[in-house]
């Protein structure tokens, strides 16, 4: 319609709009329209948008740039430096490699550094052997040297095994929290706050009832070690969590240990049969011999078979520990299955037996490389607030570590 301005008589069109009507009063005219093919696009895009994973929620992987022929030209240099000096020269040959080995790896970008140094190692063995080598020594040897009676000789044995078993938690949390601190990505330190107090408290309590249940309290034990570890660890200002529970691994553990009593039980009753014992006196000293025999030769072939079974529980453990492990609000994956782990270790083994120990680096760098090309982190998180937060620590745990080789060497 047109009207015109009551004040300048100006002429102007007035346009009238229909007013929106509810979805739920469309008229028929309206639903029977055909559609927009562009809008039902936008559509479509709003959501599947909207059961997507949210914004940010991207995943960084590890890639490991080493090389077996570099670490091998290293390793070289390291032992004849070592051979030359009487080994003396071990301590920066260790330093080396793993200052080579952390520099390889790279994370979200960046690549780790390791700031370790031999003389630290050195000091931290020096100490570690003053703190636990002589004490050990002499309680396993004092006894034969002095020639005591059989019970003070056993005793000081039982007191050194004691004292081995109270210094490998000491060891544990020693070495963690050394390399932790020296240990850096993007110029942020990690480290380890965990009292070693109350990480000795679990380890003891774990092993005996690991001993009194025959194995069976493995995986909780496991679990509980892992925990304490990972949830004492830090990366700047921000801590690891964990959020496994030994249940989930106790099904798998129990199968494998039922499966290797089961075939040391079927060896024992077979070799039993075979030497025909039933019908024999078991005071007779061959008969005696014979059954001692047979419960070795079953003791032995069932540690085989739970070796053996080991392999493939070993990689539900260390996938279950790597995806219960978070970091901020992002989560670790690690999606390796039991075959290709079997190939790696068996491939390692060959190597190892036709290069008579030659074929170390390459090995080392398969092994860090089956982890590092599978290993990633999912999830939301800014690693640049983390804020720094850099503890110096003591480097005798490294030292009691190496002292005792309980398996945590990196280098």
């Amino acid at each position: 319609m047109k009207a015109s301005c009551t004040y300048c008589g100006a002429l102007f069109v007035v346009v009238a709009m229909p007013t929106a009507i509810p979805d739920n009063n469309v008229s028929f005219h309206a639903a029977s329209e055909v559609p927009d093919p562009g809008l039902q696009l936008v559509e479509q895009e709003v959501v599947s948008a909207e059961n997507a994973q949210p914004l940010g929620a991207v995943s960084r992987k590890t890639v490991f740039h080493g090389a077996g022929g570099t670490l091998f030209g290293i390793h070289l240099i390291n032992t004849l430096l070592t051979l030359v000096t009487l080994g003396i020269y071990y301590y920066w040959a260790k330093v080396r490699v793993r200052a080579f080995l952390f520099s390889q790896t790279e994370f979200a970008g960046d690549r780790f550094s390791y700031h370790g140094s031999a003389r630290e190692l050195l000091n931290g063995t020096i100490k570690a052997s003053l703190v636990f080598g002589i004490p050990y020594f002499l309680m396993g040897n004092a006894g034969q040297f002095l020639e005591g009676s059989t019970a003070i000789q056993v005793t000081l044995k039982v007191a050194a095994s004691l004292l081995l078993i109270l210094f490998i938690p000491v060891a544990i949390t020693g070495a963690r929290r050394y390399r932790l601190s020296r240990t850096a990505w993007r110029g942020i330190r990690f480290s380890f706050r965990g009292k070693t107090l109350d990480f000795i408290k679990l380890w003891l309590s774990g092993y005996f009832l690991t001993a009194v249940t025959l194995g069976l309290y493995y995986p909780y034990f496991s679990t509980k070690k892992h925990a304490f570890l990972t949830t004492h660890s830090y990366f700047g200002s921000e801590p690891f969590k964990f959020s496994g529970d030994g249940v989930a691994l106790s099904r798998p553990f129990l199968r494998m240990y039922l499966l290797a009593v089961a075939v040391a039980g079927v060896v024992g009753l077979g070799l039993y049969s075979f030497v025909d014992l039933p019908g024999q006196n078991i005071e007779d000293p061959e008969a005696m011999g014979s059954f001692v025999f047979g419960a070795i030769a079953s003791l032995m072939i069932g540690a085989l078979v739970s070796r053996l079974l080991w392999l493939p529980y070993s990689v539900i453990e260390q996938r279950f520990f790597w995806e219960q492990t978070s970091i901020g609000s992002a989560r670790f994956q690690l999606p390796i299955t039991t075959w290709p782990y079997l190939k790696l270790k068996l491939g390692n083994l060959l190597l190892m037996l036709c290069t008579l120990g030659f074929a170390w680096p390459w090995i080392t760098i398969r092994n860090i490389r089956f982890i590092t090309d599978q290993l990633e982190l999912v999830g939301i998180d800014n690693f640049d607030e983390i804020v720094q937060a850099y503890d110096g620590a003591p480097p005798i745990g490294e030292g009691l570590d190496g002292f005792l080789d309980t398996g945590f060497d990196l280098g």
